[in-house]
């Protein structure tokens, strides 16, 4: 019975943290892309694109509201229309 228990206790202090809400994913995705709309060059984005796609795989397991999902569309439209104007010479 002891060790049942142990092995719960265990896996209990093994379970990942709960997802962040989906207010506070929104709000880093608002504060990445005006970052990438304020770049001038891929130097400055490539870094920010990075953060991005590690942003985007915390989306799993993340309940939004409807009006949470159309901010996220509409920020990955910005972050990416942003990105893609970056000078491609730099």
């Amino acid at each position: 019975m002891r060790a049942v228990l142990l092995l719960v206790l265990v896996a209990a202090c093994r379970q990942a943290e709960p997802p962040p809400p989906g207010s506070e994913i929104l709000g880093k995705t608002r504060g990445l892309s005006a970052a990438m709309c304020a770049c001038k060059d891929k130097a400055c984005g490539q870094p920010l694109r990075v953060q991005w796609d590690a942003l985007t795989r915390e989306f799993s397991g993340v309940t939004f509201s409807a009006e949470q999902v159309e901010g996220l569309a509409t920020e990955d439209q910005r972050f990416m229309r942003c990105m893609a104007a970056l000078d491609p010479a730099n």
